[in-house]
């Protein structure tokens, strides 16, 4: 019974302190300037309506075409790799409507890769890390998300072995508070292993009792 209690004062405590740590860590990776030069922008794909670009994505995408723009600005010449599947309600791909979208804008169609297959963010960053470096070895990247994906995308590039650095096009709270709750679950669940193996040994200890004086 201490053992339980222990654990769920435990919780209660870390929950608050993570929500913030994870706040903290989207408003660095805000703020945090991105180098020009990168080879690709790698756009990642978010709910479509229907075929056309919901509000987080075209937030997505305008910071893409922003970037696409300094850097040619700057004299690189990046090429825009869009990544998405086709989600059960949305009727293309992710991919098709960002390229739609950004050809729209003035984006040469010849300087867009697609990647069509990744169904979440650990696929996006592997399937396009894996394109890009077929493509050109020795490549840099610029990931362009929202500010309340940021973190779980670092995370995913880091894993799937992207050089990379990681743009938020917003906010973290710019499309409220539920986005930023879900991701800040979504990349605690990522990281569920060191977590868990942690709270496993904190759970032992506890049921052998000596150094926490619980049992």
């Amino acid at each position: 019974m201490h053992v339980l209690l222990f654990v769920a004062v435990l919780l209660c405590g870390s929950v608050p302190l993570w929500l913030l740590g994870f706040l903290g860590l989207a408003l660095y990776h805000r703020r945090r300037p991105v180098p020009a030069g990168s080879d690709y922008l790698v756009v990642l794909g978010a709910a479509l309506e229907g075929c056309e670009p919901g509000p987080p994505l075209a937030a997505r995408l305008d910071a893409a075409l922003e970037r696409f723009a300094a850097e040619e600005a700057a004299g690189y010449a990046p090429l825009v790799v869009v990544t998405g599947g086709k989600g059960p309600h949305e009727d293309c791909t992710e991919a098709a409507a960002m390229a739609r979208y950004l050809v729209a804008r003035g984006v040469p169609a010849e300087r867009i890769r697609r990647e069509e297959r990744a169904v979440n963010t650990a696929e996006n960053l592997r399937f396009s890390a894996a394109l890009m470096a077929a493509e050109r070895p020795g490549y840099r990247c610029t990931v362009v998300t929202n500010g309340f994906h940021t973190v779980r995308s670092a995370l995913a590039a880091r894993r799937a072995g992207a050089p990379a650095a990681v743009l938020g096009a917003d906010g973290p709270l710019a499309h409220g508070p539920y986005l930023l709750l879900r991701e800040a679950v979504g990349t605690a669940l990522a990281l569920w292993r060191p977590h868990g193996a942690a709270l496993l040994l904190v759970v032992a200890a506890a049921g052998a009792g000596a150094p926490l004086g619980l049992s």
